[in-house]
């Protein structure tokens, strides 16, 4: 019987995989043919068209902006061999153990594939918080040098962390192609929650329209970053004990739980053949999510009220 169910498993993989091979061919041809045609009508359009009324924006598919967000530089075939493992794994877990096992298994990995993303992109933002008062230095200098302003600020974030470098791609495109280049910051911004970058688009926008000196007001925005950064450290600071509370709170009852499993085979079999057991796993489950959102929100609003 046994054997019978892992020749199952086996043949569901082997075709999953041929079905998502011929899925990525499809996509593959299906890409390159509207990369093609949107070449050429890039071509055959005037320069109003081509440039629109908002100028140079920073336009990510959904798949490719939690990659970028997480600074994972995984290409297509190595996301869909990765995905095509994956989903065997678990096909094969929910044939020979049952599907109560692979709900605790799936619901185990999207948790530590969510934590794992979220410690990344917590990173790319640290990043960005330290390295933008010195950018904003760096502009000045380059403006002091004698160079333009935009040269200066290619110069300064291409110098910089390769965090700015989906920033620094579209900003130099703009500017060689002569477009409006401010709302780069502002989608930068959005696309990694720092609101200081907004800051930078503001004086960036403001010396555009009004002609005044862009100096001064970079001047201002660099003090005003330094501030914030300061702030920023003594408030994660002064929170770091109520942060450690939240994530122990919420890695350790998933965590002891798996110990206990693992351990004692009893416990782990009324668990997970009994329908008491079942029963026990769906509301420890829902609990854990719910205090896992609470924590989430509290860690939130911390220093808030």
């Amino acid at each position: 019987m046994s054997g019978h169910i892992w020749f199952v498993g086996a043949l569901l993989v082997g075709l999953l995989a041929v079905v998502l091979l011929l899925v990525q061919l499809g996509w593959g041809q299906w890409q390159g043919q509207r990369r093609i045609a949107h070449s050429i009508k890039t071509r055959l359009s005037s320069t109003s068209e081509v440039t629109g009324p908002g100028g140079a924006r920073v336009d990510l598919g959904p798949l490719e902006r939690v990659l970028v967000q997480a600074d994972i530089r995984w290409s297509i075939q190595r996301l869909v061999m990765f995905s095509v493992v994956l989903l065997g794994a678990l096909a094969v877990i929910a044939l020979t153990r049952g599907m109560v096992v692979f709900l605790v298994v799936l619901f185990f990995i999207v948790t530590a594939i969510g934590a794992w993303w979220r410690m990344r992109f917590q990173k790319q933002r640290q990043t960005i918080h330290e390295e933008l008062p010195g950018v904003v230095d760096a502009v000045l200098r380059n403006i002091d040098a004698g160079r333009s302003l935009e040269h200066s600020l290619i110069t300064a974030f291409d110098e910089s962390s390769p965090v700015f470098s989906p920033l620094v791609f579209r900003l130099r495109n703009a500017v060689e192609a002569g477009r409006e280049y401010t709302r780069l910051f502002e989608d930068f911004a959005d696309l990694y929650k720092v609101p200081a970058m907004v800051l930078v688009a503001i004086a960036l926008r403001t010396t555009s329209r009004f002609g005044s000196s862009i100096r001064p007001v970079l001047e201002q925005v660099s003090t005003s970053l330094r501030t914030q950064q300061a702030m920023r450290r003594e408030f994660l600071a002064a929170s770091a004990e109520t942060r450690f509370t939240a994530v122990t709170f919420a890695v350790l009852p998933p965590g002891l739980a798996a110990f206990m499993v693992l351990v004692n085979e009893e416990y782990s079999d009324v668990l997970l053949n009994t329908s008491t057991g079942h029963t026990l796993l769906l509301t420890a489950g829902i609990l854990q999510v719910l205090g896992m959102v609470v924590i989430w929100r509290m860690i939130q609003g911390v220093g808030r009220g």
